[in-house]
């Protein structure tokens, strides 16, 4: 059971991941379309919304203008100049300036009332359709209104939006503007008021404008910030709670608001349109909802379809699962069936099944090698048993010699004894130099006296502190042994001679080895310097072998390299690093 578990892991693993990876897509996509729609939305509905304020903001300014333009033709009528001049005779004038107000009333329909006052206080005439006679000394209330009235423009003319001239308590709006006399420059007559029913302003007070799509809450502002119209009555003659725009037209991001600000051309007043978010967003709520179910819904199915595929595609991943821990727990016999699976998990078996086949073959050659090393090691040891025995009799050779008065036999047998001594080194790897130059000389004496007088030899002192470095044991003499035999014994009866010199170069230890044998060709020294880096059966196994310790012992950039010398002979260059550690080892010694 812990085995299906263990298989089944890497299928759970990856549904959770695609399914992870959807969901995230999904989320990611919801957010995108959501901000799209939300921008599209809210740029619609303001671009809808700002030209509805640019449509009343229009119309306010050609009904401004139009109120400007009547009041002008009022005050150069004859009729009014005289009433608001001439002291006598009033009731003549009077009843031609009433004329002159009932047709200004007669041309716009929206005009509850027009009211005419002299500035010296003697009269006043007011004429309309709604005048409110029930509002006791009305006159005197219209001049006070003009005192708190506000400024409209850049001309003369002031404005009050109020409630107070209209029995049912209708919001209706006054403008002022001075009379001033045609005949005399700056000489004021008098003051017109034009009680006024405005179709722009008057709507604000009853509902939000309505919009075909949009429910907006619109205020019509004075320039310092006094609310004139708007749908809570109880805002008017307030301030606008937000610092609005006074030029041009302008979109503001307010909280939970979009504002809009639109300023009346040549006029004191200003529309701001504040439109809710939820207003903005309310239409998309449900498209919103319907994608998110869409995508709830393809999710769902996906995730099936997902599971299905994965289950059967990477099903036999848990033979391969269940087979891995059996090897692990050593059953190396373990094989993968490719029989019945797809083409990619043929090549998975083949390599599996490969793969152990190889590795029990592996196990089998180190087997294999390591009885060899073990014999290998038996041998040395046998060869290590009672060497005393070895130099005992040696040396027994050695006192006969001297008591038979035989002097190149004693030195003969003492050169062998030390030879051998100095070769098992007790069973160390790892000499001195001076102690590798001694059996190296040992050795050179015996060849010396086996050829007579054809070599020489020639060990040159150096540095006590280089004779103390260490060097794997038979490192010179493999190379001697060389120069011999390949390089004097081919002199054709000249004198052969070998010089053995230590010197320091850079950070490292050289040791040369020359000889004036028969010498080889540049090519021929260029070939051994690459073969010895390689086995080759043509090459001598001792020189490779001897190049090969150099380098486990202390890095590929030491070992042995070779020369042609002034002599005509070879020169083998041995480089050791000046220090103590050996890198093969891993031990300083």
């Amino acid at each position: 059971m812990q085995k299906n578990k263990e298989a089944k892991t890497f299928d759970r693993k990856v549904i959770s991941f695609t399914t992870s990876a959807l969901i995230l897509s999904t989320i990611i996509i919801i957010l995108v379309s959501v901000a799209s729609t939300v921008t599209s939305v809210t740029n619609k509905s303001t671009q809808m919304a700002m030209r509805e304020v640019e449509v009343m903001a229009t119309n306010t300014e050609d009904d401004f203008q139009r109120y400007y333009e009547l009041i002008w033709s009022i005050m150069l009528d004859r009729n009014i100049q005289r009433y608001l001049r001439e002291s006598e005779n009033q009731h003549e004038y009077a009843s031609d300036a009433s004329r002159v107000l009932d047709n200004a009333c007669g041309m716009q329909v929206n005009i509850n009332f027009i009211s005419i006052m002299r500035e010296d206080g003697d009269g006043s005439i007011a004429k309309g359709y709604y005048i409110p006679n029930w509002k006791t000394n009305y006159q005197q209330e219209l001049l006070r209104d003009y005192h708190n009235s506000m400024t409209m423009g850049d001309n003369s003319m002031r404005m009050i939006f109020s409630d107070k001239y209209d029995s049912q308590g209708e919001w209706t709006m006054n403008i002022y503007y001075p009379l001033f006399s045609t005949m005399k420059v700056g000489e004021r007559l008098g003051l017109i008021c034009i009680n006024i029913d405005d179709s722009n302003i008057k709507p604000l007070t009853t509902q939000a404008i309505q919009n075909k799509e949009l429910s907006v809450e619109t205020y019509f502002v004075h320039g310092d910030g006094t609310i004139v119209s708007c749908a809570d009555v109880e805002e008017i003659n307030t301030q606008f709670q937000e610092k609005f725009a006074d030029r041009g037209q302008s979109i503001r991001e307010n909280g939970s608001y979009v504002e809009i600000y639109k300023k009346l051309s040549g006029w004191d007043f200003s529309y701001i349109t504040r439109i809710s978010r939820w207003e903005l967003l309310r239409d998309s709520v449900w498209t919103v909802v319907l994608l998110g179910i869409l995508l709830l819904g393809f999710i769902i199915v996906f995730i099936q379809l997902v599971k299905r595929m994965v289950t059967k595609a990477y099903a036999p991943w848990g033979g391969v699962v269940r087979a891995m821990d059996e090897v692990s727990q050593g059953e190396l016999a373990t094989r993968l069936k490719a029989a019945e699976v797809d083409p990619d998990m043929q090549v998975v078996s083949r390599g599996f099944n490969g793969m152990m086949e190889q590795i029990i073959k592996l196990m089998q050659d180190v087997k294999e090698e390591q009885y060899q090393v073990d014999q290998i090691r038996l041998e040395a040891l046998h060869s290590q048993i009672q060497p005393h025995f070895l130099y005992n009799t040696l040396d027994c050779i050695h006192w006969q010699a001297v008591v038979d008065g035989n002097k190149d036999i004693s030195e003969l047998v003492k050169a062998l004894a030390s030879y051998y001594r100095l070769c098992l080194s007790k069973g160390r790897d790892i000499i001195t130099i001076a102690e590798e130059l001694k059996y190296t000389e040992n050795y050179l004496y015996i060849q010396q006296i086996r050829y007579g007088d054809i070599l020489e030899y020639e060990i040159q002192e150096g540095d006590a502190k280089w004779e103390a470095i260490t060097i794997p044991k038979l490192t010179l003499q493999p190379l001697v042994e060389n120069a011999i035999y390949h390089g004097i014994k081919l002199l054709a009866g000249q004198k052969g001679f070998i010089k053995i010199v230590i010197c320091e170069e850079d950070d490292g230890i050289k040791i040369k080895i020359s000889d004036n044998g028969i010498g080889m060709s540049e090519n021929r020294i260029e070939e051994i310097n690459q073969l010895i880096q390689s086995y080759d059966e043509e090459f001598g196994y001792g020189v490779r072998s001897v190049n090969r310790r150099l380098q486990l012992y202390y890095g590929s950039e030491y070992g042995l390299k070779y020369k042609r010398n002034e002599q005509g002979g070879i020169t083998v260059e041995v480089l050791l690093p000046n220090t103590q550690e050996i890198k093969g080892s891993g031990t300083v010694l």
